[in-house]
């Protein structure tokens, strides 16, 4: 990870139990990165976020040998992540039985929040030097990009496409999957003619799993996968909103970087998406309509609580314009994370060629300003040693010279 802070998954039935947890760890220190309950996907969700510690809450007539054996089925410790409970009935044969079963600590639900801090970040440290004795290589959790614009053509596909292919060519294990549901053309701009979509996805008998996942994606010559919209737009109801949240989780275990390519509309699939989403990219052109829209959709994000999420990309920018990024950045009270000249040639001839403008035409302006782009989230999540590592694992003969 680029920053030091301790990654918490919070497992409870109850949610007093989570919020009590949450506002007990100091924000500065811990970053609770998700929560999950105690149902059969908890494994594949808690291990989808690769946290250092997951806290399992509930009330201690509840813990059994059943709870215990669930725990250990969860297999933490192979990720280098800590287990410990949080109870109301803290005894010393509770604390022996649940150390056997793997778990590092039990806390007393009225524990301070001075008291828990310090005691988490303890046993995060031990079981950190553990792992590094027993050689139990740490797992880098993904992280989750999701695109999203409350209007339409301002080249939301464009970046996210080329960010995805961007990211594939240096080796990274990425994912992008259209969420655009009526009316996604990733697979266009890649030129790619997929024979099975997210729909088969969310179909198959078996449920969602990696198997249906890899199955229904195909592959671009730079490595990324891509899973497309529905071929069709009434085909669009078959996907809901826990089988976005079940595909996330899903592909959270098999790849280092997922991008969501959200549609326009705040539909309970893309909600949920934003939701499970680490980072919500708010892609903007530069005219009053998509400044209007921008401020209405960062006052929906603040009002589900991922307002903390957004960042601004600016698409389209020309240095002679009434609408201007300060403009924005006044407003929506945020800097811009990213911005793109207006290079409409490249972009309509790497789109009417099928190959994403990275490849197409990597001197040009906005192939450039992505490249930047993709250097500055690895930067950001993997830190300077993997943004070396991305560099030396380009694929040689991709990027035209």
């Amino acid at each position: 990870m680029a920053d030091n802070k301790i990654n918490v998954v919070v497992c409870s039935e109850q949610t007093e139990y989570k919020v009590n947890i949450k506002n007990k760890l100091d924000e500065e220190k811990f970053d609770v990165i998700g929560y999950s309950e105690f149902g059969a996907e908890a494994k594949r969700r808690i291990q989808g976020f690769v946290p250092d510690v997951t806290i399992f809450a509930l009330d201690s007539a509840d813990i059994d040998d059943k709870f215990l054996s669930f725990i250990e089925d969860l297999d933490l410790s192979s990720i280098g992540c800590s287990t410990v409970i949080m109870t109301d009935d803290v005894t010393v044969s509770l604390v022996n039985s649940a150390a056997q079963y793997g778990v590092r600590q039990v806390f007393d639900s009225e524990i301070s929040s001075k008291e828990l801090c310090a005691n988490v970040a303890k046993v995060v440290g031990n079981e950190r030097k553990f792992s590094k004795k027993i050689n139990v290589e740490r797992k880098t959790r993904s992280h989750v990009y999701a695109f999203f614009s409350g209007k339409g053509g301002v080249g939301k596909t464009t970046i996210s496409t080329n960010l995805a292919v961007n990211l594939a060519s240096r080796g990274k294990k990425t994912l992008l999957v259209d969420l655009d549901l009526q009316f996604g053309d990733a697979d266009m701009a890649l030129d790619l003619n997929p024979a099975e979509t997210i729909v088969d996805v969310v179909r198959d008998t078996n449920g969602i799993s990696i198997d249906a996942l890899t199955r229904s994606s195909v592959t671009h010559s730079s490595g990324l996968s891509v899973l497309s919209s529905p071929s069709s737009p009434e085909l669009a109801e078959y996907v809901q909103s826990h089988h976005v949240k079940e595909l996330i989780d899903v592909a959270r275990n098999y790849y280092e970087y997922i991008i969501l390519d959200c549609g326009c509309n705040l539909t309970d699939p893309v909600i949920t998406a934003l939701e499970q989403s680490d980072t919500i990219f708010m892609v903007n052109d530069v005219n009053i309509l998509s400044l209007k829209r921008a401020k209405l959709c960062q006052n929906v994000l603040n009002q589900i609580n991922q307002g903390d999420k957004i960042r601004l990309i600016i698409n389209k920018n020309v240095k002679k314009n009434n609408v201007k990024i300060s403009d924005y950045e006044n407003i929506l009270k945020m800097d811009a994370y990213a911005v793109f000249s207006s290079d409409l040639k490249t972009i309509n001839d790497s789109l009417n060629s099928g190959q994403p403008a990275v490849s197409f035409k990597p001197r040009a302006a906005f192939s450039k300003e992505l490249d930047a782009f993709a250097e500055k989230l690895i930067l950001e999540r993997e830190g300077k040693e993997g943004l070396k590592k991305s560099k030396g694992k380009e694929k040689k003969g991709f990027f035209k010279k």
